[in-house]
């Protein structure tokens, strides 16, 4: 063998040397499995708010033991913590959120920071929640969703003065025709609106089939919340399956400005709502249970008013 064959063979052994180790250290650094990450503000509210703190967590840390994650916060900050961070927002505004794994994307989410003071103001503005279709003679429900008022005045269209003066009221309509509702309190300048259709006390089939329909799609929308709350956090194909039905079927507006309300007195717009409702899962001592779901609307939901449990285990 002359020289020049020395040396090829001389690399080549060296080549096949280099592969072999690449392959033996490769599993040792790789990640199986799909990793994601959820978020977890300090007071439980879903809402991120400058200066409280958020804690950013690996939903299986069992995939990335060992590893050194690198999060990047999206303003320019880094944190390197396995499987857990914590951070504090100094300004409001939309970052995007990523966890890294030796340069390699796992997982990232934009994330909305706004400031506590703009949070009261969106949960001021009031709402009101009851049917948009009824019939004649029919006991109907009505409540006032929003917080700081203290005072309430109904018009209910059809006397052409003020009907009630509670938070909650019922009224009944003694004429069929389309009325618009109008609240006024002592928080908003002007009076919100919510429109109705009251139907004969006898209508056609199809109209009865329509009022019956909300409370199908209430039902409906309820079992498909629940199963967000069942599901892993690993299973993301029925998370958004789940999600992406109820808005395709009942929304005609982003599903980030239909508003959510938990037992009264909580607010998220929907995919906050239902992320948080997703993550809470990955915490074995905690299940929640959806008890009840009331909508504005059949058609074009809004708003959801969602009643809730959450148990021990």
């Amino acid at each position: 063998m002359n020289e020049r064959q020395k040396i090829s063979a001389l690399v080549l052994a060296i080549l096949v040397l280099t592969g072999i180790a690449v392959l033996l250290w490769i599993p040792s650094r790789s990640v199986k499995g799909s990793v994601d990450f959820g978020i977890r503000d300090e007071n439980s509210n879903f809402h991120y708010e400058v200066g409280e703190e958020l804690a950013f967590v690996v939903s299986d840390s069992s995939l990335v033991r060992g590893k050194d994650l690198l999060w990047e916060l999206g303003n320019g900050d880094t944190l390197h913590r396995n499987p857990i961070a914590y951070y504090q927002y100094r300004e409001a505004g939309k970052y995007l959120v990523t966890l890294r794994l030796d340069g390699r994307l796992l997982s990232s989410r934009y994330i909305q920071v706004v400031k506590a003071g703009e949070i009261t103001t969106i949960d001021s503005v009031p709402r009101i929640n009851g049917v948009s279709v009824a019939y004649q003679d029919e006991e109907l429900t009505f409540s006032a969703v929003g917080q700081g008022a203290d005072t309430w005045f109904w018009e209910f269209g059809e006397t052409g003065g003020v009907d009630a003066y509670e938070r909650q009221v019922n009224y009944t309509y003694e004429k069929p025709g389309n009325y618009t509702i109008r609240l006024s309190t002592n928080t908003t300048k002007y009076p919100i609106e919510h429109k109705i259709k009251i139907l004969p006390r006898f209508e056609k089939v199809e109209e009865v089939i329509a009022v019956d329909s909300l409370s199908l799609a209430e039902e409906d929308i309820r079992r498909r919340l629940q199963i967000i709350a069942n599901t892993s956090v690993r299973d993301k194909a029925r998370y958004r399956e789940q999600v992406n039905y109820i808005r395709s079927t009942y929304f005609c507006t982003p599903a980030s400005e239909v508003a959510v309300v938990v037992n009264g007195d909580k607010y998220n717009d929907f995919l906050g709502y239902c992320q948080g409702l997703h993550f809470l899962e990955s915490s074995p001592k905690r299940r929640v249970q959806i008890t009840g779901v009331k909508l504005d609307q059949l058609h074009c939901v809004t708003t959801l008013q969602v009643t809730q449990t959450t148990a021990e285990q």
